[in-house]
């Protein structure tokens, strides 16, 4: 997890209800001092010997409720979404293409716990998609399915915001005219967090429940089982098209929608939930007509 004031966050270890600050440890293993989780997951299996031998006992911790979380990574170097990756609640799955669709959103639209989503000005449609994010921990090209999970550092809850009318773009007109980037890549569009939970504390993904709420009304739910390709499928695939360094997040797609969507409005709270990862609530704000260039946040 990444925790402390804006601006001045640092990478820390959930302890029960505490919170354990990782800078002494990262400072004795020598490796990067970064404000969130990118340089904890380069010497994990350093940092993780001193854990498991109580090195935690002389760390600074404070209560969980008396800090601010933040997204446990900023600025990893790809984030890589998945179309259309989940069956129907019912166990069918039309249309399922030969090989993984991928898009990327760029580091830029990744907020934390609590961080307001912003609803761009020219769209007037904005749903969101609550994901299972794999986080990466080593690197890999061409990696086979049978090894990808030795590549897997853990998990977090991830909504991949989506705005469909600009994604569609033009493309009825010309399929050249689609505009993924764009629609999925606004800034805050990637609500990431609350925190990761490490692989080893995660005994079946296929039994993890993700939900999605809009206030308090349910809109998306459905079992990671119902993914058409495993984590270590897509993890094969990315590290194919792509490759994979440590701290790069895959987004493993989305439950199907039972109904039709509802877009996000100002004033709405997007709720992103898995069973045994945590939720992550994000505010909606549309974003001012007169907004002038400047920071996003």
């Amino acid at each position: 997890m990444a925790y402390g004031p804006p601006g001045d966050e640092e990478p820390g270890l959930l302890v029960g209800e505490d919170v354990v600050s990782l800078a002494p440890l990262l400072k004795q293993t020598g490796g990067p001092l970064c404000s969130d989780l990118s340089g904890a997951i380069q010497v994990w299996r350093s940092i993780e010997q001193k854990i498991r031998s109580d090195g935690l006992r002389h760390l600074p911790r404070l209560s969980r409720d008396a800090v601010r979380l933040a997204a446990p990574l900023r600025r990893p170097g790809k984030i890589v979404g998945v179309g259309s990756n989940y069956r129907s609640a019912d166990g069918t799955a039309p249309d399922i293409p030969a090989n993984s669709i991928l898009f990327l959103k760029p580091a830029s639209s990744i907020v934390g716990p609590g961080e307001a989503i912003m609803l761009p000005r020219e769209a007037m449609l904005v749903v969101g998609e609550v994901e299972l994010a794999i986080v990466i921990g080593k690197a890999a090209w061409r990696v086979s399915e049978s090894k990808a999970m030795d590549h897997v550092f853990g998990y977090m809850i991830a909504n991949d915001v989506t705005a469909p009318e600009v994604l569609l773009g033009e493309s009825r007109r010309n399929p050249l005219f689609l505009q993924a980037a764009r629609g999925k890549g606004y800034p805050t569009f990637c609500p990431l967090g609350p925190w990761i939970v490490t692989i080893d504390e995660v005994a079946d993904v296929g039994d993890l429940l993700l939900e999605q709420f809009v206030n308090d009304e349910v809109e998306l739910v459905g079992a990671a089982s119902l993914m058409v390709r495993s984590v270590a499928s897509l993890v094969h695939e990315v590290s194919e098209a792509f490759g994979l360094e440590a701290g790069d997040v895959i987004l493993s797609g989305s439950p199907r929608p039972s109904s039709a969507r509802r877009p996000l409005v100002h004033g709405d709270v997007l709720r992103s939930r898995i069973s045994g990862l945590g939720e992550l609530a994000n505010p909606v704000h549309r974003e001012p007509k007169d907004a002038t260039a400047g920071s996003q946040r």
